[in-house]
């Protein structure tokens, strides 16, 4: 006797997120990330984190130089931007609440900078003259002048330490020490990060054309394509 075979359907391939992603941004022509939104939500972001620094206890090391107002929006801006240098934020006697704290402004900040403040970035990258290997040359020449003259940094530890801002590592090795150079620390942060989000677009694609093969359906389903 012969055992019968019941064919049955392959399952469709699981489609990836990139794919849904697209779909949903092909079905919904017309939106855009606006940058004037972008950063309203920003600012909002670091006025609502450096008033959790400033009010919050134990969020900014005790003795810590310069102004408490500075402090709070300079370890607002290293929290949100995941730099996070350590040097005086947040101190050994932090609370449970600042720690909460800490765990929700750091999503936020990721969200905001992994998310709009990328799009925004690879949005006016095409438009800068000399393309984005110039931009990015002239902000590392900022940030080294900007900290020889307000820290009395060395040009390659100013240099250094402008990479490690740029690419959020933020050791801690190398941090600002007086006022106005956390000031610079904290607008250079943001600046400097749209420049690398503009970088990870290229670099993204370099690194993924190593790491892509084909899928097991690619073949099948371009040949159907070719029929159709």
């Amino acid at each position: 006797r012969k055992d019968l075979i019941i064919p049955f359907p392959t399952p469709p391939l699981p489609t990836s997120l990139v794919t849904i992603a697209m779909i949903e941004e092909e079905e919904q022509p017309g939106l855009a990330v606006s940058t004037l939104r972008v950063l309203l939500l920003g600012s909002a972001l670091v006025l609502v984190t450096a008033v959790g620094f400033y009010t919050l206890p134990g969020m900014i090391v005790e003795g810590a130089e310069g102004s408490k107002v500075v402090n709070a929006v300079y370890c607002a801006v290293m929290t949100l931007t995941t730099v996070g240098f350590g040097d005086i934020c947040p101190s050994d006697k932090v609370t449970f609440a600042g720690r909460a704290f800490l765990i929700i402004t750091s999503f936020l900040g990721l969200g905001m900078f992994c998310g709009p403040v990328m799009n925004v970035a690879a949005s006016w990258k095409d438009h800068i003259p000399g393309g984005i290997l110039s931009l990015t040359t002239f902000t590392v020449f900022i940030g080294i002048a900007i900290f020889t003259y307000l820290e009395g940094m060395s040009q390659s530890e100013a240099a250094y330490f402008s990479f490690m801002i740029g690419t959020t590592i933020g050791y801690g090795d190398v941090s600002p020490r007086s006022e106005v150079g956390k000031i610079a620390v904290a607008i250079y942060a943001i600046l400097c990060i749209n420049v690398v989000g503009a970088l990870l677009e290229p670099a993204r694609d370099f690194l993924e054309g190593f790491c892509k093969t084909k899928t097991p359906g690619a073949s099948k389903s371009t040949e159907t394509k070719k029929k159709v």
